[in-house]
């Protein structure tokens, strides 16, 4: 028996966690009293009961946290000789309780009982964490720790695993490139299949060169808490300089838009705030360590952020770069700040009126602020350097978008921005990068759409061709011919001059005035010969043909034809597409080429009769183009098809083919017919090659096309413009595959798209159910040097289960326990079923029956019930693995509790009784009245049989395809039924009787939803059997008379007052 004041003290330390350290002062009392052999023998067998129990109950965890600082609290005697880590490491070796302590712990460590592995790791990392941080062992002692605490990394029990990782905390050595625990951590961080397992390890494993891409790959664990604790280890333990810009944006735009808002608030108090300190609270300098030129939005996002911490008063005053003016200077104005201030009034006019006052005091004049920006365009000029032209681009495109936050009400503010982005649009220093920016800002301020148009228009014109000054003069013959006819007209003055001195001396005043008008004339032709040969300057139209002005155009077209909200083309749109797209098309820069056919593909959104006039230049293009073309071009195919369907394709196709047809004489009705039955089939021809066109850019191996035909694709069949189980077949094993783990879009848009589609309806889960068996059996006759043999197909058979199940459904999520009819998940379970029979023997068995498990049958679907328990039976019989027998034992035992119960042998007597009495002869109807006297003739019986037809073609159910085994069941059914027969039913046809066809229509209950779309050979056969004998009249009887009642065809089975099926209120078809 242990001793009683130990006891005692064992006893009290479960109570509270303040009275340990008078507790340890009396235990170490009774320690330094006894023999040690004593003590430790009563210490230990008290230790024992802690140790064995597994629950983390509070008791328990204060006696653990006691023994462990009472083993390092007793102390040797001091030694003042030798060093201090001498002195230290002595203390520890010399303490014989804890030598034991440890020699217990790591002898146990192994035991069977999980509870002892985990109190013995518990309580090795609580000893190594009260030790000290000077502390230090011998080496032995460090070997034994070291090799149990890494045999327990691989323990089956996660708390286990976690104290274990605790323990080898202090024993890890970062500089040591071949450490074992650190090889550990990284595995166990990266494959440690329970998260807090990977969150231990998170906090514990020192950051380093090696381990850093570790920790930085867990901030997208599939855990909140992991990613936190992520975020927490990076803004505590990494500095920013030790990460690239690349993973700097990357954590923010992760954590800050991350789902959980934990991960939020731990990336924006533990990581950014810890940036913006190491950098002294210099936002300006913050941003210069991220990318802001390319990580706009990322940046944003963090100054929002930021801006949210703080108030308006203090952003305010912090942002000292303001003149007077409320103008940055032009020498201070760069990337960072430019995008600083663009954010802080962005935050500021998103808060409403009430905070007016503090964006004039940010935001300066309209008309002022447009001069400003048209001087730090200029500056564009003679600018040499690209990465400085990039970034004055960045700029202007943070200045321009300032614009937005302006009041435009007065006209000169209106009149100043649009002045500024007209110029802009036509000044030469002014690349295509801008036009994006300038467009949607010009369209905001004019809202009719068609005066924008034929503005833009001029605008493209006017960029194309610049009206230029040209100066013009004669040439040197031109020249020696005009001074020869001046010489002559000089000559003639002289003669004249002199002719009218002798007049004036003869007093011949009318000849006077004769030569007098004649001078008049010789002088004003002179003057006329002199200015013509003087050079002039005249304005010309230059059509300029160089790469930047055609993009810029092209860039201008399309940005307009994606903001204005246009409804057809009008005549200044087809001149565009007529004399800058088509020709841009044929420009030997793919950068000319993408635009225009961007240009282009908008036209045919708006217009369907362009569609199938260029279909074939995009799906070209889409082909041996280069890459940004024929992603452009892809795009672009998906948007026709999603804007005007498949339809546009073949419309104007079938309109020509309809007038050729019908411009003649004598059309009759079989040639119309089989015309519309020719174009149905072409129609469908070419949908489905351009579907298989579309479904080839899944496998190529270009990443950006693939994403590009996977997003499109799940748009169509979304929208319902396809309706295909195979192209949503391999979009699956698309986002599945291993080639595609590094394209982050396809898998975020492919894991967004297959919820959302296939929870919007029951259709879309009928898509699903005919994609579960072509997926699952293509994984798994994979060959193993596809990647699609590393694929688990069981969480892929889960996924399929799980987006067919009726209770998931948008309009059953709110009540799902109300649904009781789940009949996608009743037609998965006949199909498992009958694959496992198929091959009983089969490497993919224990697949098959795990699906059983997860499948979710209905409440009230009794044919398929009893097909199921018949299939659950043989399944016993052919199953040989026993863990398999035991689950199909529980299914069939859950599906037989479905099955209704067969009728009595009482009731079976009565129901033969009926059958022996004589039906009475209905008396004859008046002669008056016809209607039951007459006959239908050959043109009613020839459309019910086409209704009847028709009706079973579409009842495309799972028995058609059933084996022999299942097809032997008809009979049964129908021998078993609970239904009484007719009173004066004759006995059917064996024939009749062994066919699955008379066995859906004589079953009541049949619920067609639960019949498998499928078809045999032999249904026409039938059917055509049973149409003659429904036209032959009803079948004899034993007596040789007719049966008044026909045969019977079960719709939609009704529902009594109870809530029950009744099949005897089935509507009836007379055949």
């Amino acid at each position: 028996m242990a001793d009683t004041a130990m006891k005692g003290v064992f006893v009290q330390c479960q109570n509270s966690m303040q009275s340990h350290g008078k507790l340890l002062k009396m235990l170490h009392k009774i320690y330094e009293k006894k023999e040690f052999t004593e003590f430790w023998k009563d210490f230990q067998h008290l230790m024992k009961y802690s140790l064995i129990i597994y629950q983390r109950e509070p008791a328990v965890e204060r006696t653990i946290d006691f023994i462990s600082k009472f083993v390092t609290y007793v102390t040797p005697s001091p030694n003042n000789e030798g060093s201090q880590d001498d002195s230290t490491l002595d203390e520890i070796s010399q303490n014989k309780l804890l030598q034991f302590m440890f020699d217990y712990l790591l002898q146990s460590h192994n035991a069977c009982e999980k509870a002892v592995r985990f109190r013995c790791c518990q309580m090795i990392n609580k000893i190594l964490g009260t030790l000290g941080e000077d502390a230090q062992i011998d080496d032995d002692l460090y070997d034994r720790i070291y090799e149990s605490m890494l045999e327990r990394l691989r323990d089956k029990q996660p708390v286990v695993r976690m104290h274990a990782v605790m323990a080898l905390a202090r024993l890890q050595d970062p500089r040591d490139e071949n450490c074992p625990v650190i090889k550990a951590y990284l595995f166990l961080v990266s494959s440690d299949p329970n998260y807090e397992v990977r969150r231990v390890v998170l906090s514990n494993i020192a950051p380093s060169t090696k381990t850093l891409p570790a920790i930085i790959q867990r901030t997208r664990d599939v855990k909140d808490s992991v990613r936190k604790m992520a975020y927490t280890v990076l803004g505590e333990k990494v500095h920013i300089k030790a990460l690239s810009i690349a993973n700097r944006v990357r954590l923010l735009q992760d954590g800050l838009t991350d789902r959980s808002e934990m991960v939020k608030s731990a990336c924006s108090t533990k990581l950014l705030q810890t940036w913006l300190r190491t950098f002294g609270g210099n936002v300006l300098d913050l941003l210069g360590s991220l990318d802001v030129e390319n990580s706009t939005e990322t940046c944003e996002l963090a100054l929002e952020t930021l801006f949210k911490g703080a108030s308006l008063s203090e952003m305010v005053e912090r942002f000292d770069l303001l003149d007077d003016k409320i103008l940055i200077p032009l020498e201070k104005l760069n990337s960072e700040s430019s995008m600083y201030w663009q954010t802080l009034c962005k935050y500021i006019h998103n808060l409403g009126h009430e905070s007016d006052e503090y964006l004039d005091k940010v935001l300066p004049n309209c008309v002022e602020f447009c001069h400003y920006i048209q001087s730090f365009v200029e500056t564009l000029k003679d600018l040499d350097d690209i990465d400085a032209q990039l970034e004055k681009e960045f700029v202007i495109q943070q200045l321009l978008t300032m614009t937005k936050y302006m009041e435009l009400a007065d006209q000169a503010s209106r009149r100043a921005v649009e002045k500024l982005l007209h110029d802009m649009l036509i000044a030469d220093h002014v690349g295509h990068s801008l036009v994006s920016h300038i467009v949607p800002r010009l369209c905001e301020i004019k809202d009719n759409s068609d005066s924008m148009v034929v503005t833009l228009a001029e605008t493209v014109s006017e960029i194309r061709e610049p009206i230029t000054t040209v100066e013009r003069g004669p040439t040197q013959e031109e020249k020696r011919q005009n001074d020869i006819k001046i010489a002559s007209i000089r000559v003639k003055l002289n003669q004249h001059k002199e002719e009218l001195d002798e007049a004036v001396k003869n007093q011949d005043f009318e000849k006077a005035a004769e030569i007098k008008a004649a001078i008049s004339e010789c002088e004003t032709e002179r003057n006329a010969l002199l200015e013509v040969g003087e050079p002039h300057v005249e304005e010309v139209r230059t059509e300029k043909t160089d790469v930047s002005t055609i993009l810029k155009c092209q860039a201008i077209v399309a940005e307009m034809l994606e903001v204005l909200p246009l409804k057809s083309l009008n005549p200044t749109l087809q001149m565009l597409v007529e004399s800058l797209i088509l020709p841009g098309i044929q420009n030997e820069d793919s950068r000319v080429r993408k635009l225009a056919v961007q240009a282009l593909g908008l036209c045919c959104v708006l217009s369907k009769d362009l569609v199938l006039q260029y279909l074939p230049l995009f799906m070209q293009a889409s082909q041996i183009d280069a890459e940004i073309v024929r992603t452009t071009s892809l795009r672009v195919i998906f948007d026709m098809l999603h804007m005007h369907g498949l339809e546009a394709i073949q419309r104007n196709k079938d309109g020509e083919d309809n007038d050729a047809n019908t411009s003649g004489e004598g059309f009759d009705i079989s040639r119309r017919s089989s015309v519309s039955e020719r174009q149905e089939d072409d129609r469908n021809d070419t949908a489905s090659k351009l579907m298989v066109f579309l479904c080839g850019f899944l496998d190529g191996e270009s990443s950006e096309l693939r994403t590009v035909a996977a997003e499109g694709l799940a748009k169509l069949l979304l929208s319902g413009r396809v309706v295909s189980s195979k192209i949503l077949s391999h979009l699956i094993l698309l986002w599945y595959n291993p080639t595609t783990e590094d394209d982050s879009h396809l898998r975020h848009c492919l894991g967004t798209f297959f919820p959302i589609f296939a929870f919007a309806g029951r259709s879309n889960q009928e898509v699903v159910e005919d994609a579960f068996l072509p997926t699952l059996k293509t994984l798994l006759n994979a060959p193993t040097s596809s990647p699609l043999a590393e694929v688990n197909v069981e969480n892929v058979a889960e996924l399929l289960v799980q987006l067919s199940n009726a209770r998931l459904l948008m309009e059953n999520q709110s009540n799902p326990e109300a649904v009781k009819d789940n009949p996608l998940h009743d037609n998965l379970a006949v199909k498992v079923c009958n694959e496992i029979l198929s091959n009983p023997d089969s490497f993919n068995l224990k697949l098959w029956v795990k699906i059983l498990k997860q499948i979710e049958l209905s409440e009230n679907n009794d044919v398929v019930f009893k097909e199921l328990a018949v299939l659950a039976d043989q399944l016993i019989e052919v199953v040989k693995e026993k863990k398999c027998q035991k689950t199909l034992e529980k299914f069939r035992d859950s599906v037989k509790e479905k099955v209704p119960e067969t009728p009595t042998e009482e009731n079976q007597n009565q129901n033969a009784m009926e059958v022996e009495q004589p039906e009475p002869v209905p008396e004859e109807a008046p002669q008056g009245d016809t209607t039951q006297q007459e006959e239908p003739s050959e043109a009613d019986r020839t459309a019910e049989r086409s209704a009847f037809n028709d009706t079973a073609l579409q009842l495309e159910g799972s028995l058609f395809l059933q084996e022999a085994k299942t097809l032997r069941r008809a009979q049964s059914k129908i021998s078993t039924s609970s239904t009484p027969p007719r009173a004066t039913m004759g006995p059917p046809d064996k024939g009749l009787i062994q066919s699955p066809v008379a066995v859906l229509f004589s079953t009541k209950s049949t619920d067609r939803q639960a019949l498998e779309k499928s078809r045999t050979k032999w249904q026409d056969q039938v059917l055509a059997e049973l149409v003659e004998e429904g036209e032959g009249g009803a079948p004899e009887t034993n007596d040789g008379e007719k049966s008044s009642d026909t045969a019977e065809i079960s719709n939609s089975p009704q529902k009594d007052e109870s809530g029950k099926k009744d099949s005897s209120s089935s509507e009836e078809f007379t055949i």
